[in-house]
């Protein structure tokens, strides 16, 4: 199936009622929940063991439980769960508009 989904959108709707993260955290975050969703492979843009790549690293780490909670919230129904994933960018969307 297609899923045609802005991953840096969805990133910053999870985050939404949080304290503020850097952008490679969100780049790291968008990227994971890519893969997850469309098999899209992961590399960081960071110099390994620099601050950003570990940001970046948080992140992924951080979109495998967000994806794992979607999965479970979902009863395990991985195209579910990427619908509800996609509602909550729309949702955030249209509150912007």
């Amino acid at each position: 199936m297609n899923h045609s989904i802005n991953y840096l959108a969805l990133a910053a709707a999870l985050l939404r009622d949080e304290p503020r993260r850097s952008e490679p955290f969100h780049e790291g975050l968008a990227a994971v929940l890519q893969n997850r969703i469309e098999d899209a492979p992961v590399t960081s843009p960071y110099t390994a063991g620099s601050v950003e790549d570990d940001a970046f690293f948080a992140g992924r780490m951080r979109a495998h439980n967000e994806f794992r909670n979607a999965l479970t919230g979902a009863n395990g129904d991985r195209e579910q769960a990427i619908a509800r994933l996609q509602q909550l960018v729309n949702s955030t969307d249209r509150r912007v508009a």
